[in-house]
């Protein structure tokens, strides 16, 4: 933003009402500055903002989950498990991957590394045929899933497909005993005192 200092010379000769009136000008002129600069400030937070509520917008710094403590973990499992709702819901996965999938490692690594390229696929910097890479992708993912369900837990008996196959209720409380055994089983963050120690 372009320097709005006040540059208005007031003359030694001026009454007091006009110096007065230089200073009220002087302050209104600073009170625009500062107006202008929360005006920018807040549309770089609402850019910010709706980057993160867009599909798009947010991925995980970590996404390994071999490598991840409890407090990454639990970021990791609510991005992850909000993003698959979407997939299920958008794509009509329901027949093809069960509710429990956070109970199982291989559909967990193979989801997140899905979501992780699907997001790149729609990303401003991305090729333009990576959404179509992502669709072949999704589809081969789609058959291994098949094959994996060796337990049939999709539907817990076998039924017909249909299109409009959805997660049985509860779902998300089977998530949720799963993320949640999950992070108890994983170390918590490194403190602060822990770091220092390590590195001396």
């Amino acid at each position: 933003m372009p320097d709005r200092a006040f540059l208005f010379d007031i003359p030694e000769q001026a009454s007091p009402q006009e110096r007065a009136t230089a200073e009220l000008a002087e302050l209104i002129d600073t009170l625009r500055g500062a107006v202008e600069q929360l005006a920018e400030a807040h549309v770089a937070l609402s850019e910010r903002v709706d980057a993160l509520d867009s599909p798009t917008g947010f991925v995980p710094a970590r996404h390994c989950w071999r490598d991840l403590h409890r407090d990454d973990t639990r970021e990791l499992w609510a991005w992850l498990i909000a993003w698959t709702r979407w997939l299920s819901d958008r794509y009509g996965l329901a027949q093809y991957l069960g509710a429990c999938w956070p109970a199982h490692p291989a559909l967990v690594e193979e989801l997140t590394a899905l979501a992780v390229s699907w997001h790149h696929a729609y990303s401003a910097n991305a090729d333009p045929d990576a959404p179509l890479r992502w669709h072949e992708a999704l589809h081969r993912a789609c058959s291994r899933w098949q094959q994996w369900d060796t337990t049939r837990c999709r539907h817990g008996q076998h039924i017909p497909r249909s299109p409009d196959t959805v997660w049985a209720q509860p779902w998300p409380d089977t998530a949720d005993d799963a993320v949640s055994e999950d992070i108890r089983a994983r170390p918590a963050p490194a403190t602060a005192a822990q770091d220092s120690r390590g590195s001396k």
